[in-house]
């Protein structure tokens, strides 16, 4: 991932976290901040698709009661196993439905890859990990609790932005496996010594995936470095696919990037590689773990 574009990224979510932290100082609250609130109090990257309203202030309270004396502008939602186990509180006061609490809950509501997407982004940002995310889903009782386990089955936590998160689940989902994400090349490093990193590779084949983003085309530094780098691997006889958003825009085009995916394996491999139509995330996920068992 670009480190130019981190700030950037650092700065909205501080922004987002902002006003959630002042919508909360500004309503009378009976429960904990959670759901969408708690993803921006954690400053992490929101799902790209979820079905929950994502400009209301989210709060989860144990009993049904509570709320109808919750402040009218929170959105309301019972977990009746809430306990003071899932919550963590802010220096100022302010309860915040703990990460591996947050991420379950937004289950009900979000499908399986935004799930992924959410995981992965609180994995990169430190605020869990892949072994607590598990432990709480085998631990707890909450509703979607398989839709959970096929989350965790299809996440990587090495994924360094939700770009490479939806790039890599595009192909898993036309049936393209063995794509690492933030893949580090052997031998491969920048003048000043920094390793030089894939978003995505099939290391057996040399097939490397770099998501561009607008800022490699308007950073200039940014864009002579992406140009000095896929030289090099491309002298090492790496094949390096540039995708952008318009890639991963609607199904034609993820259709079509699959397809260029799936001709290159071809030609580097010397066979034909089976391209499936779109399979559902639940497949997805047992195809994995069948994989991984055998």
């Amino acid at each position: 991932m670009n480190e130019s574009y981190k700030p950037l990224m650092a700065q909205s979510l501080e922004e987002r976290q902002l006003r959630t932290w002042k919508a909360c100082r500004d309503a009378m609250l009976l429960g904990p901040v959670s759901h969408i609130s708690a993803i921006d109090m954690w400053k992490v990257e929101r799902p790209s698709r979820t079905g929950l309203a994502v400009n209301k202030l989210h709060v989860t309270v144990a009993e049904p009661r509570l709320s109808r004396l919750t402040s009218p502008d929170a959105y309301v939602h019972c977990w009746q196993r809430l306990d003071s186990r899932h919550i963590r509180s802010t220096s100022d006061g302010i309860e915040v439905l703990k990460a591996e609490a947050t991420w379950a809950l937004m289950a009900k509501g979000t499908p399986i890859d935004g799930m992924v997407e959410l995981g992965e982004s609180m994995i990169r940002h430190n605020r869990t990990t892949e072994a607590k995310l598990r432990e709480f889903v085998e631990g707890e009782s909450f509703q979607c609790k398989e839709k959970c386990r096929d989350a965790l089955t299809l996440m990587d936590p090495h994924s360094d932005s939700p770009k490479e998160t939806q790039t890599r689940l595009c192909l898993l989902s036309y049936g393209l496996w063995g794509f690492a994400a933030n893949y580090t090349v052997p031998g491969a490093m920048f003048n000043g010594g920094a390793p030089v990193t894939l978003d995505l590779a099939d290391s057996d084949l040399l097939i490397g995936i770099e998501y561009d983003g607008d800022q490699h085309r308007t950073d200039k530094t940014q864009w002579r470095r992406d140009a000095w780098k896929r030289r090099q691997l491309e002298s090492m006889g790496w094949t390096i696919v540039a995708v952008t958003q318009l890639d991963l825009s609607d199904e034609p085009h993820r259709a079509a990037f699959a397809m260029s995916i799936a001709a290159i394996r071809a030609r580097k491999s010397g066979r034909p590689v089976a391209l499936s139509t779109p399979i559902s995330w639940r497949k997805v996920a047992c195809r994995l773990r069948r994989m991984r068992r055998s």
